[in-house]
Formats: structure tokens, C-alpha cells, sequence
């Protein structure tokens, strides 16, 4: 393992060299002297360079193979090597909003790139239409091997700019200029569902989350909500500190969870309690897709509100990843703790276990149905 993070540091610096403006030379000539067991690589490299018949990728594309080759060596699913465009669209992701044009992009099996305008936006409003397919960005050929986000990242820019965009409809190749404006994606939508019953569900945990928490929570005090319904299925987590403040609307005190380091030692994370704190009847709806940081909420609740869980054993992704952004825009995702519930259950490879049990029924919501009846009594 240590000879892996030792090259895991190599491979840093050398990405750090670019942005700084040391030269590779420089670096080759340090790492083959004073890491003797670095050294068949770089012998392996400078045979590619100086005998491969072909053309090899830039020294970029070579150091983030590498990086990408250590970090599986690891082992761990979810330590991650991501380069600067994707990179750029997590962030976006956990923002909540972005520049861009208002438009659903898929990727058809043929290899086609198709627009689907969403109502009120940019798109619609410059005159695409859905079905149209995308053939060129700024004068940049949308080609069968891209990949959604390459495409995405030449859609997106800074809000009020403007992106030329050349689709086919039919046999006619049409051209529009579009302006970006502010994409927002929430993360929390409400209803009441029955009178006196509301319904929240929180899709990811984003920068987003609590501002519009408070929001639906003040809405549905307004409807005469005396109970509620929190729906986390298929919520894959996001940022923790969003979900430590979603907590805090249920929650008046206590540690909400602990996060265990390597050398076994803990921090405890206290509940943040919101001026929009409900005192509520609550339930909770999980699925076997419910993860990582809805796991955190949904075991809090559990354990302190005592809500009772609806649905399926949830996914088991309790480890912590901290994010380092390296010189080039990529970043690495490193395991680096683990999580447990404020009982110290621990979540990784363990799930959380429902407190009723549902089995999926097509065309039939078993978990509202269950829930609306819970809250009923």
C-alpha cells in the first residue's frame, strides 16, 4: 500500500509541475533517482515515446492514465480519479445550477445526439424543437464516439453568453443562437398528498437543499400539514453538510453521526436544528438506492426522531471521500473515513434495515400507500 500512495504522490506532483511551469525533464530526472522503485516505469515510458509506431497521447493524456491505473490498482470503488471536464460538471451537479440552454440531451444508440427543449427555456425559445439532432457546437462537429458530458461541456458556459448551435431536422441542417441562462435543477420538491399529510422528497443533497427545505416546510405549514411524509428513494447522497442541515428540520439535539478515521479515532457531527423545525409525525421512504448521504438522514431519523423506515434495505455506502482538486481542473477522490449512526451502527456494506418492509408492486406506489396509512393512525 505504501509503495501505491507513494506513486499516488508522484503522479501529483507531476500534474503540479504543469501548472506551475517546471518541466517534466525535471521531474523524470528527480523520481528516477530518488525512487528507485519508480524506475522501470519510466523506462517503460521513454521505450513508448521513442519506438511506439503511432502517435501517442500528449503527456497529459499519459499522466492521467496513469493516475487512473494506480487508483484501480486500490481497489476501492469509490477512490476516483476524475479529469477536469468531468470535474466540471460534478460541480455544476452539486451547485444546483449552471449556464446552459434549457434542453434534455440523449445519445442514441446509433450515435446521434438529440435535443428535447424543456418549456419556457433558452431552446424552446430560440426555435428548436424536440427530435432535432445536435451536429455541431461553435463550429465543433458532434461526433458518434463523444461522450454526453464531452458534449454538455461545449452546450455549457457562462450565463448570458451565447453558443451557436447547428442541428438536422429532417434532411435540413438548421443553425441557432442561443443564449445560456441560469439552469437551475432543485433538489427538494412538496405536495400535500392528504389533508393534513405532506410529502417532501429531497433527490440529491446539493448546495440547494436546505434553502428549499425551508421553503417547502413554510408552505406546507401554510396548507394545515400536521404530518409528513420524507422521501429519500433512489437519492444517492451528495453533500453531507446539506444533509446534516436537512436534519435539522426534524431534529432538535444530539449527534446526528460519527465519522471514524483510519487510526480509528471519531469526529461526531451535531444536528443543526432550522427556525423551520417541525415537531411533525414522520415517516420515511428508502430503497435499496438510497445512499451515502441520505443514509446519514434516514438512520438519524430513525434513531432520534424514531420515524419509522418504509421500504427496502438501503445500499450500504457509508465511506467518506474527500475531494482534492489538483493544478489541471481534474481531482481525486479519496476514501478517507468511514460513517455510523448516532447508535453506531455502521452504514458501509450494511444498509440500513427497514422498519416495514415493501415489496415493489408495478403500478402501485406500496410505499406511499403504506406510509399514508401509517400517518393515517
Amino acid at each position: 500500500m505504501r509503495k501505491y500512495i507513494l506513486l499516488m504522490l508522484v503522479f501529483i506532483l507531476l500534474l503540479a509541475s504543469y501548472g506551475a511551469g517546471f518541466s517534466t525533464h525535471y521531474y523524470l530526472e528527480t523520481t528516477k533517482s530518488s525512487v528507485p522503485e519508480f524506475r522501470v516505469f519510466w523506462e517503460a515510458w521513454d521505450i513508448l515515446k521513442e519506438h511506439f509506431y503511432g502517435s501517442l497521447p500528449d503527456n497529459r493524456q499519459m499522466t492521467h492514465a496513469a493516475i487512473r491505473g494506480v487508483v484501480s490498482e486500490l481497489g476501492d470503488p469509490y477512490t476516483t480519479f476524475l479529469e477536469p471536464q468531468t470535474r466540471s460538471l460534478e460541480k455544476d451537479e452539486l451547485k444546483g445550477e449552471f449556464g446552459g440552454i434549457g434542453a434534455w440531451l440523449e445519445k442514441t444508440k446509433d450515435g446521434r445526439f438529440v435535443l428535447t427543449p424543456l418549456d419556457g427555456y433558452p431552446a424552446q425559445k430560440a426555435g428548436i424543437q424536440a427530435g432535432d439532432e445536435l451536429i455541431k457546437v461553435n463550429g465543433t462537429p458532434i461526433k458518434p464516439e463523444m461522450t454526453i458530458n464531452e458534449v454538455l461541456l461545449l452546450v455549457r458556459g457562462p450565463i448570458g453568453s451565447y453558443v451557436t448551435l447547428v442541428v438536422r431536422r429532417g434532411g435540413e441542417e438548421l443553425t441557432f443562437k442561443v443564449k445560456r441562462e441560469r439552469i437551475e435543477t432543485p433538489s427538494v420538491e412538496w405536495k400535500v398528498v392528504k389533508p393534513g399529510i405532506g410529502y417532501v422528497k429531497i433527490t440529491t443533497f446539493t448546495e440547494r437543499t436546505s434553502r428549499e427545505m425551508k421553503q417547502a416546510m413554510r408552505e406546507l405549514k401554510a396548507s394545515g400539514v400536521s404530518a409528513l411524509i420524507l422521501d429519500l428513494r433512489g437519492n444517492p447522497g451528495g453533500i453531507v453538510e446539506a444533509a446534516l442541515e436537512a436534519g435539522g428540520f426534524f431534529i432538535e439535539k444530539g449527534v446526528m453521526f460519527y465519522e471514524r478515521y483510519k487510526d480509528g479515532s471519531e469526529k461526531a457531527f451535531k444536528v443543526k436544528p432550522s427556525s423551520e423545525r417541525v415537531t411533525w409525525p414522520l415517516v420515511v421512504l428508502v430503497d435499496k438506492n438510497t445512499a451515502s448521504a441520505a443514509e446519514i438522514l434516514a438512520g438519524a431519523l430513525q434513531e432520534l426522531k424514531h420515524a419509522p423506515l418504509i421500504g427496502e434495505r438501503t445500499y450500504g455506502k457509508g465511506s467518506v471521500q474527500f475531494i482534492y482538486d489538483l493544478s489541471d481542473g481534474s481531482s481525486l477522490h479519496v476514501t478517507a473515513a468511514r460513517w455510523f449512526t448516532p447508535n453506531h451502527r455502521e452504514i458501509e456494506g450494511n444498509g440500513l434495515e427497514p422498519d416495514i418492509k415493501v415489496e415493489p408492486k408495478e403500478g402501485v406506489d406500496v410505499w406511499m400507500e403504506e406510509a399514508i396509512a401509517l400517518l393515517a393512525k
